[in-house]
């Protein structure tokens, strides 16, 4: 059964309102297994299986999976995101693609820039059609087709485990403010098998994906004055980690744990990044860092994050960081290794 603890008094506030807000809604709580969704009786703002379905009313939604898998004897990382951003007069749709060799840092992508809500049905579940990605599916098994230069990436994926909840109920107050309703949940755990085809060569794939499932307002990052960093930590001890630090205001730092039993703890963490590896883009000019440290005190964290490769840089529209990475360090006293995607937009 899901249980949520709070683990510092600085987030107790915002999950306090995050638990108020979901009691008075009507979404069912459930949680995946290998069997598929179970039900639980306790309370959440968001219902995994019907809000992987497009959520026509909101200006900013993402659909965004990230994997490491292994084919052909490489270690590989790939990324697609379908991201709405804005109004039907202003906004816009990206279809992004990104996969790196994590062995040799050779690194490809695909970024198509659309009209607002390009690529979305009114079909049950995910249903995502653009030149570069394919993806349908639901809450038991999902199928992508994602296209890069070089070749595509055919996977099926599978959820199995337990849903993590962000906040514990899947809402919370982005950059710490009312004004910016947000509701995230991810299906950390996607067994995933299929194919990857690079320059006519085809490789078994095998391997984990974590979806990840936002929506909500959001400032205008283009103007400068606000930014976050987000990591999906998935660790050697069972562990599942989403980090968030945001900044616009003010900055707020802190972490969803979800334990291998489904129990989750929202923390108080540090993402801090280490200015001796910055990495100057070529296309763009911004710098981005390459290696951080998190803690999470309340679960004894000490954790190193290093990407594979520098280069992982997105500019359509404009400059954001989606890189994979390696985490090494020490949990609850006791050696952990394991791997996450490092999101970075706005100025850092």
């Amino acid at each position: 059964m899901r249980k949520t603890t709070v683990g510092a008094p600085t987030v107790t506030a915002a999950l306090i309102a995050s638990l108020a807000l979901a009691s008075g809604g009507t979404a069912t709580a459930t949680t995946a297994s290998g069997q598929g969704l179970r039900q639980t009786s306790l309370p959440v703002a968001v219902d995994p299986a019907a809000d992987l379905t497009a959520h026509p009313d909101r200006l900013n939604e993402s659909w965004y999976v990230t994997a490491h898998v292994t084919a052909g004897g490489h270690h590989y990382g790939f990324m697609a995101n379908h991201l709405i951003s804005g109004d039907a007069k202003t906004g816009h749709t990206l279809s992004t693609v990104s996969l790196i060799d994590e062995d040799t840092g050779w690194y490809t992508k695909s970024e198509i820039a659309l009209p607002p809500r390009t690529g979305l049905s009114g079909k049950q579940g995910v249903d995502i059609h653009t030149d570069n990605i394919s993806w349908t599916g639901d809450a038991k098994e999902q199928k992508l087709r994602a296209k890069v230069p070089e070749g595509t990436i055919d996977v099926t994926f599978r959820p199995q485990g337990n849903v993590l909840y962000n906040m514990g109920t899947g809402y919370f107050p982005m950059f710490g403010d009312a004004k910016y309703p947000n509701y995230e949940y991810a299906f950390p755990t996607m067994q995933t098998s299929g194919a990857l085809t690079l320059n006519g060569r085809t490789e078994k794939v095998r391997g984990r994906s974590w979806l990840d499932h936002q929506w909500g307002p959001l400032p205008d990052i283009a103007a400068g004055n606000a930014s976050w960093s987000w990591m999906n930590l998935d660790l050697s001890n069972g562990d599942e980690v989403s980090l968030w630090k945001t900044k616009e205001n003010k900055e707020n730092t802190w972490a969803t744990v979800q334990k291998p039993d489904g129990s989750q703890t929202v923390a108080e963490a540090t993402l801090t990044p280490d200015s001796s590896t910055l990495w100057t883009s070529p296309t763009t000019g911004k710098k981005y860092p390459t290696r951080w440290k998190v803690t999470i005190p309340g679960e004894h964290a000490k954790l190193n994050v290093e990407t594979y490769a520098k280069d992982q840089e997105l500019t359509v529209p404009g400059p954001r960081y989606e890189g994979s990475a390696a985490v090494t360090g020490t949990y609850g006293h006791r050696t952990v290794t394991g791997t996450t995607y490092v999101e970075l937009t706005g100025g850092q």
